[in-house]
């Protein structure tokens, strides 16, 4: 399961999953499935969606409920990271 608040970024900027897929070039079940952390993205969607909501891809692992670290996996490379703290997006993105 993914803790990405993609979610509430979505809504926020007003869009509905259908709305941001078309803006992203993804299906509604692929928004749904991301945003519900039944599917993990990789960093190149992240990277995608950030920018379509013209956040920073740091911005999807804030928790909007209160919860000062990120909390979320984003698969990179082919391999699936968990991410827990600033600290580990950080040592990912510096991979690249």
């Amino acid at each position: 399961m993914n803790f990405l608040n993609i979610k509430e970024q979505i809504k926020s900027n007003g869009y509905t999953y259908e709305s941001f897929g078309a803006k992203v070039g993804m299906s509604k079940a692929s928004i749904a499935r991301i945003a519900s952390g039944n599917q993990t993205p990789s960093f190149e969607t992240l990277e995608k969606l950030a920018n379509a909501l013209d956040i920073e891809v740091i911005d999807l692992f804030k928790s909007k409920k209160g919860y000062e670290e990120p909390n979320g996996y984003v698969e990179y490379l082919g391999e699936v990271h968990k991410i827990t703290s600033m600290e580990d997006l950080k040592n990912l993105i510096d991979k690249q």
